[in-house]
């Protein structure tokens, strides 16, 4: 299968391992950073045997900030309810 298959999947299963670190005790703040660690990690084993190393902390790093903008979207999506009366100062139903 292609590389770019793993790479997808990661993302998801990066969040699911920052949440479970979340509930351990891990402040917030060090969610994006702990998303990007573990990125680095999953692109090195996906990557380690066909690219050169530079290319799969890249690759790394990519699926981690990914993950992390997966994650901030779909805070900012879950709240936009909230935005939007909080402006208008209107309660939606």
């Amino acid at each position: 299968m292609n590389n770019g298959f793993y790479d997808v999947i990661a993302i998801p299963v990066i969040n699911g391992l920052v949440e479970m670190a979340k509930l351990a005790g891990l402040q917030k703040r060090f969610c994006p950073i702990l998303a990007v660690l573990l990125g680095v990690v999953m692109g090195l084993y996906i990557s380690a045997p066909h690219e050169p190393l530079p290319m799969a902390v890249l690759r790394g790093v990519i699926i981690g900030l990914s993950a992390v903008g997966l994650y901030s979207g779909g805070r900012n999506v879950l709240r936009w309810d909230e935005l939007i009366v909080e402006k208008s100062g209107k309660k939606i139903k």
